[in-house]
């Protein structure tokens, strides 16, 4: 069996929100009007799937399976959810084409890549439901429920105090 985690929030996430507070910086404004669905799984939530795939799942599965949040999170309200918490600025600015986004990224440089961004500004979601229903694991309340949890730790690693 391959487990293919999807994006990967809460406590020690360093690449997710670290890389959404540089693209806040570097492409100001709502990537595709913040619509594009994304996958997404919080890191207690994929443990607590890997936990019972290992140790209380039914049957032994086979295969290559998406191990995210069943449901895709829409970019905006990830966005507007990291602002609530004081994790990003809003980024109340206009709807952005790709083409816009892209040449925004290229005139600011920074780390995060084109491919990075398009990861999160462009629809990229996989249907994982069924790996929970075959682990017999409820699957959470949702990465967007469990960000006030990771909070401090991304306030102290976002260096904002």
């Amino acid at each position: 069996m391959v487990l293919r985690p999807a994006l990967v929030t809460g406590t020690g996430d360093r690449w997710v929100v670290p890389g959404l507070a540089e693209l806040a910086r570097r492409v100001p404004g709502r990537w595709a009007g913040g619509d594009v669905r994304i996958s997404l799984v919080d890191r207690t939530d994929l443990a607590r799937l890997i936990t019972a795939l290992a140790l209380d799942a039914p049957a032994p599965l086979a295969g290559v399976h998406h191990a995210a949040h069943p449901e895709p999170v829409r970019s905006g309200d990830l966005l507007d959810a990291l602002a609530g918490l004081g994790l990003l600025p809003a980024l109340d600015g206009p709807a952005l084409s790709w083409e816009e986004c892209r040449r925004l990224l290229a005139a600011r440089p920074g780390t995060v890549s084109e491919r990075q961004l398009a990861m999160i500004a462009r629809d990229h979601w996989y249907r994982s439901d069924d790996v929970w229903r075959l682990a017999a694991c409820p699957p959470g309340p949702g990465p967007l429920a469990r960000l006030a949890g990771a909070a401090p730790w991304y306030r102290a690693a976002l260096g904002l105090g």
